[in-house]
């Protein structure tokens, strides 16, 4: 791999000049993450490509703008959040598979292992009880507002620091923390419901 694939500076120049591979290399890179973000955030497999294609579309059309405060990480996390938030809304009235539906075929190579098993070995009960825990958590965050939502799955199934992923939602880092506090008060009862009926 060449140094100009590593440094941010380098590959945002190459993007900027139009080199084809520097734009290859940038969604190689972070495509994953976005989708698994866009993915959690929509809770539809088909609604989170159009959310990242239209993210690096959009992307692309402002590369001469970026700037590299904190990364393009974090600039192009902006985007998602956002593309998906307007694409909740325009797909709010059509009727969707819940998350929890669909994680039957969930893949820990794939890019949802946001919700990833942890040590379950050979265990055919721990990994069962795994995959139904995975499936009530999931199901409880379709079942947020979105910026409760945003908030959890930022900090908890992405990983990001509260300020980075305040950036991301493009708010004050205290209105996130009232967001991501909010999410998981509203979280709780949720998961205690499902473990009441399991």
């Amino acid at each position: 791999m060449t140094d100009w694939v590593r440094d941010e500076v380098e590959l945002l120049r190459r993007c900027r000049e139009g080199s084809d591979a520097a734009y290859a290399v940038l969604v190689r890179e972070h495509r994953p993450r976005l989708y698994a973000l866009a993915y959690r955030l929509t809770g539809d497999r088909a609604t989170a490509e159009d959310v990242v294609q239209e993210a690096f579309l959009a992307a692309f059309k402002a590369i001469d703008r970026v700037e590299l405060r904190p990364s393009l990480a974090a600039w192009l996390n902006t985007i998602t959040v956002r593309i998906a938030k307007r694409a909740g809304a325009r797909t709010r009235a059509r009727a969707n598979v819940p998350m929890s539906a669909i994680e039957g075929d969930w893949d820990p190579e794939s890019t949802d292992a946001g919700l990833a098993d942890v040590g379950v070995g050979g265990d055919p009960v721990a990994a069962s009880e795994s995959a139904e825990l995975r499936a009530q958590v999931s199901a409880a965050i379709e079942r947020l507002p979105f910026n409760y939502r945003a908030a959890v799955a930022l900090r908890f199934l992405t990983g990001l620091d509260y300020a980075t992923a305040a950036e991301a939602m493009d708010v004050p880092l205290n209105t996130f923390k009232s967001h991501l506090l909010r999410g998981k008060a509203a979280l709780r009862p949720m998961l205690a419901e499902g473990r009441k009926d399991g």
